[in-house]
């Protein structure tokens, strides 16, 4: 009898622990604490379906069934990521599509020769860049990626991670800076022919850990701000870059109105988890993300950046012009 209340007391310790990750999933705190647990509500959900399991098995109905219901909640947190939501435009006119290779390079340490490889075997039309070096910059040139992506807009920083960079096959206008944020954040037209373009921005807002979490939160907003403000009505959008969120922080998903739509949850291809790429088990969270506006995504894709301590994103984004 005692062997039973202890198994059902951890049962409901990880019954709890799921409760815990559907609570954060929602209420978007500012601890750090509380920010780090919402990266990993996945992983909280599941320990909470094992904890109704084991319930059920040793037949503690009531607590079970409280499972159940915790099981239920969060794994709508997750539902969007695995359903399509493909957004139409009827009134609007298909472009051809544009590959997007999305790669954060690890302080610029990541392989060279594997970046431009993955341009290569993806035939990629734009490239967005986070973590860029001076010296990056100069062995990424040395492998090739100039032949490859001629038009170009970078911000590297000499050492660090704050660098970022935009390697195109379109002519690029009216690049700049994406407002002042602790690292760089770009935006530029996507000249993709017969006057048309498309809006592209690259983002790497500040993480939330260990950063004070309120930084990390004002980051967020202000992004918010700025990219609805460069969204002229009609000019198709892409948003690509390590956002340092996941799905399942609310100020991430809160970038998600106004059309602008996760390419995982366009798609149904779920959570895309990208981080960590160099430790012994897999990535845990899935914050290097492309989204879009006025554009419908296919084929959203993880990919493997060698050198990188993130795994890399690809898609396929067809723009929608009026």
């Amino acid at each position: 009898m005692t062997i039973r209340r202890a198994v059902e007391g951890l049962a409901l310790v990880a019954v709890a622990t799921g409760a815990l990750g559907v609570v954060v999933h929602y209420l978007g705190p500012e601890s750090n604490k509380l920010i780090l647990l919402s990266s990993f509500v996945p992983l909280l959900v599941v320990v909470g379906i094992a904890g109704t399991l084991v319930l059920a098995a040793i037949r503690a109905w009531r607590s079970a069934l409280i499972g159940l219901l915790v099981v239920l909640a969060g794994v709508w947190t997750q539902l969007p990521l695995f359903v399509p939501s493909r957004p139409s435009f009827p009134d609007r006119v298909a472009g051809e599509p544009i590959t997007v290779l999305q790669a954060n390079i690890r302080l610029g340490e990541a392989d060279a020769e594997g970046v431009v490889d993955l341009v290569r075997q993806h035939d990629a039309d734009v490239v967005t860049v986070e973590e860029l070096t001076d010296d990056a910059v100069v062995r990424l040139r040395e492998a090739g990626i100039d032949e490859l992506l001629p038009e170009q807009y970078l911000k590297p920083r000499p050492e660090g991670g704050g660098g970022t960079g935009i390697y195109s096959r379109f002519p690029l206008r009216n690049a700049e800076p994406l407002g002042r944020f602790a690292m760089e954040n770009l935006v530029a037209d996507l000249e993709v022919g017969d006057g048309r373009t498309v809006l592209l921005a690259v983002v790497h807002p500040m993480p939330p850990y260990p950063e004070p979490a309120w930084r990390w939160a004002a980051e967020m907003e202000k992004l918010g701000v700025l990219l609805r403000e460069r969204a002229s009505a009609g000019t198709p959008v892409i948003v690509s870059g390590d956002f340092n969120s996941t799905w399942s922080h609310t100020r991430y998903r809160s970038l998600l109105t106004d059309g602008f739509v996760d390419a995982a949850d366009q798609t149904g291809a779920g959570l895309l988890l990208s981080y960590p790429a160099d430790t012994v088990y897999p990535a845990m969270i899935g914050i290097d993300r492309i989204i879009t506006r006025g554009a419908t995504v296919d084929r959203p894709a993880r990919v493997d950046i060698p050198g990188s301590d993130h795994h890399g994103l690809v898609a396929s984004v067809t723009p929608w012009f009026e």
